[in-house]
């Protein structure tokens, strides 16, 4: 993925690419928002720099998972209304000048078009010199998904590593290709590597074999970040992690951008192929 623009002398300079992902899932709690903040800053660690809108309209948390719930003011309907400019609206993340955040409202009141937040969001992220917009969402079944959908080039869906919760990811890409977002990745959250091995869960070759989605990332189950979380903190920040949760995130922003990297590059190759074959 390349967002960048070339200049020659005498020619008008071409307005900035400005890619935008949205992050959903088939129902809530299963990880969206905690994959979009640290997906986000990985993608700062590649040099680009990420515009994160909440648009969970039902139960806002990335102002709490980013540890700036008592920096809002203004939020995404706050913007798209017109009434708070985008430099209010916009928050900085403290641990990065690349990574700037727009918390959704705590109970949405105003009508939004998704010609009106396109709009919006694409003002934001150009004040504010973004290559990629991630948007965060509720759950499939949710109306949102139509608001947000036009304004997608790609969409990360997350699951749980239960068959269950990967058919259900499937019915998601078949509800955002009706929407015109054919572009789909699939991003498996919590797996327990420990309980694959032992029997008690299927390995990723069975999951895969279970959707047409195409898998771009697992990320392991880390009580440690859980803890963070709690406390604002993103998994960079998570002490004493050793399930390799941040490499993961880190691998899924890399192939986000064209990297070429086999599925849990982060492990030692013994421990990678079991995974992928029990």
């Amino acid at each position: 993925m390349d967002t960048s623009n070339k200049i020659t002398d005498g020619e008008r300079v071409p307005e900035k690419e400005i890619r935008t992902y949205l992050v959903t899932s088939c129902k809530g709690g299963i990880g969206k928002s905690t994959v979009t903040a640290n997906v986000a800053m990985s993608l700062t660690k590649l040099g680009y720099r990420i515009l994160v809108v909440d648009c969970d309209f039902s139960n806002r948390s990335l102002d709490l998972i980013f540890g700036c719930e008592d920096e809002v003011v203004y939020d995404i309907c706050d913007l798209t209304a017109g009434r708070a400019a985008p430099s209010r609206c916009v928050l900085k993340d403290r641990r990065s000048d690349a990574l700037f955040f727009i918390p959704a409202p705590l109970v949405k009141h105003d009508t939004i078009t998704p010609e009106q937040l396109k709009k919006a969001v694409r003002t934001a992220a150009s004040e504010f010199d973004c290559d990629i917009v991630i948007i965060d969402t509720p759950g499939a079944s949710d109306d949102t998904l139509s608001l947000v959908a036009p304004l997608a080039d790609s969409a990360l869906i997350v699951a749980s590593h239960q068959p269950t919760s990967v058919r259900g990811a499937e019915k998601t890409g078949y509800l955002l290709e009706e929407l015109g977002v054919t572009d789909q990745y699939l991003v498996i959250n919590r797996y327990d590597g420990d309980e694959v091995l032992r029997g008690g869960r299927p390995g990723l070759n069975a999951l895969i074999d279970r959707t047409h989605i195409r898998l771009i990332g697992v990320i392991p189950e880390s009580e440690k970040l859980e803890l963070a979380q709690e406390r604002g903190k993103l998994v960079c920040e998570a002490r004493g992690d050793r399930t390799g949760a941040d490499a993961a995130f880190d691998e899924i922003a890399r192939r986000m951008c064209g990297e070429r990297l086999p599925l849990m590059s982060y492990l030692n190759e013994k421990r990678r192929r079991k995974l992928l074959y029990s």
